[in-house]
């Protein structure tokens, strides 16, 4: 029997609210001191968000995206302070958590993909 429409465009939104929501939680926490339990958190959400997100075809824009993102804010984070400017703590902290978040889901996409190309598919 096949899924009513409703509950597969449901299903569908799962992922988007699950970033929507990682997001936040990495705005809210820039402005507080970090523990370890909210990088556990931000990693969870960011494999739930690569398991629900990503599909065989969005595999390779979604890591393309990941690898420039953290390649860029770990870039940016240690060529700022080269030219001078101070970086405020917030925007380091949420630059952090942005790439837990990221990073995660992107560690697990990057397996599943050696996965199925080892395959042969």
């Amino acid at each position: 029997m096949a899924k009513p429409k409703v509950v597969e465009k449901g299903i569908s939104l799962l992922g988007p609210v699950a970033f929507y929501v990682g997001l936040l939680i990495t705005l809210g926490t820039a402005f507080i001191t970090p523990s370890g339990w909210l990088y556990v958190g931000l990693a969870v959400i960011g494999v739930i968000v690569g398991l629900l997100n990503v599909t065989a075809k969005e595999t390779g824009p979604f890591l393309f995206a990941s690898i420039a993102y953290i390649v860029a804010a770990l870039g940016m984070a240690s060529l700022i302070p080269l030219a001078g400017v101070a970086i405020p703590p917030e925007l380091i902290r949420l630059a952090t958590n942005i790439t837990v978040l990221v990073g995660a889901g992107a560690m697990l996409i990057a397996l599943k993909a050696i996965y199925e190309i080892s395959k042969g598919k």
